[in-house]
């Protein structure tokens, strides 16, 4: 039982390193657009980097880079631990998953989910 255990965390690695650095940037921004504060979208720096409006299609392309989306992660750090507190506002579990690993990466507690 122990070595399937094993296994399973070894497939869930290989299927998230396959993952592109474009979608990894959707991924982020799914999380400070479900922030509890729209300051985090709207009145940060996020939209200079972030084209507001992007579909998922645009942003695996226009962030296919690894330096691109190097830049977007580092502000996402900077404004996700500014708005921590604020929570995430009725968004979905896999958004909510994504940010809890962020909290693992980043040594913050849990992010709420703020259920209307």
């Amino acid at each position: 039982m122990i070595k399937k255990i094993i296994v399973k965390k070894t497939e869930d690695v290989a299927i998230q390193d396959e993952v592109s650095f474009g979608e990894k940037a959707w991924q982020l921004n799914e999380i400070i657009q479900g922030m509890n504060n729209e300051e985090a979208y709207f009145d940060t720096e996020w939209l200079y980097i972030w084209p507001d409006g992007e579909s998922f299609e645009e942003a695996k392309e226009d962030f296919a880079d690894e330096e691109d989306y190097k830049e977007l992660e580092d502000l996402f750090i900077e404004i996700y631990k500014y708005y921590h507190d604020d929570g995430l506002y009725n968004v979905t579990t896999d958004v909510v998953n994504r940010a809890h690993e962020w909290d693992a990466k980043l040594g913050l507690d849990p992010i709420e989910n703020i259920e209307p």
